[in-house]
């Protein structure tokens, strides 16, 4: 990942010639990565060569598609995420992989809509009704969308939305991606729906509802794709600890001490952040073993990623396999993590340590559940309200200057009540 590896070696090769004399060494180029996902940010006036994650790399002789559909190189732009295998200095393959393309359908001063979702921009003056475009960014928790950069694209009359699935009725053959409503009745599905699965719907808008042609469900069988992949996004969520965090609200890496970090460390793992990771697939997962964070953060605010929680406590599971402590309910959607050897069905009656996000319904969305020890100490995250959080009631006071808050404390607990709670640095 350190592009700055060549030119080193270059003057180091220079600088110990035995016989002093002042004739230079020229290293070979250094080898692109196999794989490298990531946004386009310069392209050469001949479109023959483009910078993606800092690469300067030659699409001259590469099969360019997006899906099956053959592209030229001019329609590369930059802004658009792009997904290449390379081959020594030069790529093989290009795929642009943005999250959504369609038509426009409305415009108004701030706003644009694909695919009935609407899309917050800083002026729709330069885009009109009946424009495709692409879009580069990611929907979050929250039924928000981060816009990363939208580019006039094709009209390949092949429409595409990714995200998270909700509201999935089996029934009715119909789900959601954030406001989206996807009827999936006469697609083609490759992997098994679920709620909480992250998916990449081919399709058309027809009315207020996207036709799906095709579902394709990311699982683990896709985790072999990304290995040796750099993949460049946005820091998402990051678990309490920093040894798990989500890229663009869909990859999910995890973090050990042999994990290598560049212009920044480990407690750098924030919400917002930019990264290019290095990325190896794993029995446990995808691992980061190299994380290298740019100098520039995303563009524009940083969207609502939700309230972040966590709390500790007996678990219980209701008549519908839902998880409950201390009166909360908690959603379990298919891409929650399970640690240490637990599963839904040994939840009931444990201690656990569970940690996720307030949704836009306030439902408690859970991404993350460890097997806990009790103890007579607490860590708690969320809201206050009279002298109490996550169903603990403080027997003192240390809780009621932080009512209506939102807060990560650290308590004493009795086994019944908490008391000096203070905020945990």
């Amino acid at each position: 990942m350190n592009k700055h590896l060549v030119g080193i070696s270059a003057l180091l090769l220079t600088a110990c010639g035995s016989d002093g004399s002042s004739t230079d060494v020229t290293p070979p180029p250094a080898n692109l990565p196999a794989k490298v996902m990531g946004t386009v940010t310069q392209v050469s006036a001949d479109h023959q060569q483009i910078t993606v994650n800092g690469y300067k790399i030659n699409i001259a002789n590469a099969d360019i598609r997006y899906q099956q559909q053959p592209l030229d190189a001019k329609a590369i732009q930059v802004g658009m995420r792009l997904d290449l295998v390379n081959q020594g200095q030069q790529a093989k393959t290009v795929v642009v992989d943005p999250a959504l393309v369609g038509e426009i359908s409305a415009i108004n001063k701030n706003n644009i809509t694909i695919n009935g979702i609407q899309l917050a921009v800083a002026s729709a003056s330069q885009y009109k009704k009946g424009d495709w475009v692409a879009v580069n960014g990611y929907p979050t928790v929250v039924g928000q969308w981060q816009v990363e950069s939208i580019n006039l694209f094709p009209n390949l009359a092949i429409a595409e939305i990714e995200g998270r699935v909700t509201e999935l009725d089996s029934v009715a053959q119909q789900f959601r991606l954030g406001s989206a409503l996807i009827d999936y009745a006469n697609a083609e599905l490759e992997g098994l729906l679920a709620e909480g699965v992250w998916v990449e719907v081919e399709g058309q808008q027809d009315g207020a509802v996207f036709k799906a042609h095709e579902v394709d469900v990311e699982d683990a069988n896709d985790a072999p794709t990304f290995n040796e992949m750099e993949l460049e996004g946005t820091v998402t969520w990051v678990n309490q600890d920093k040894s798990q965090f989500e890229l663009n609200s869909r990859t999910r890496l995890y973090v050990t001490e042999q994990t290598q970090f560049e212009d920044g460390n480990r407690a750098n793992l924030l919400e917002g952040k930019r990264l290019e990771v290095d990325i190896q697939s794993t029995a446990q997962g995808l691992w980061a073993k190299e994380v290298d964070f740019e100098s520039s953060d995303a563009g524009g605010p940083l969207p609502d990623l939700g309230n972040k929680f966590e709390l500790e406590g007996r678990a219980t599971l209701d008549s519908n396999n839902q998880l409950q402590i201390n009166g909360f309910t908690f959603i379990i959607d298919a891409r929650t993590q399970f640690d240490d050897g637990l599963t839904l069905a040994t939840l009931d009656q444990k201690w656990l340590q569970i940690e996720g996000v307030e949704l836009a319904d306030g439902q408690w969305l859970v991404k993350e559940i460890d097997l806990e020890q009790q103890s007579n100490e607490l860590e708690l995250t969320g809201k206050v309200s009279q002298n109490s959080l996550w169903g603990y009631h403080a027997s003192d006071a240390s809780l009621a200057t932080f009512d209506g808050n939102w807060v990560n404390v650290e308590c004493q607990f009795d086994d019944i009540q908490i008391h000096s709670c203070r905020i945990d640095d």
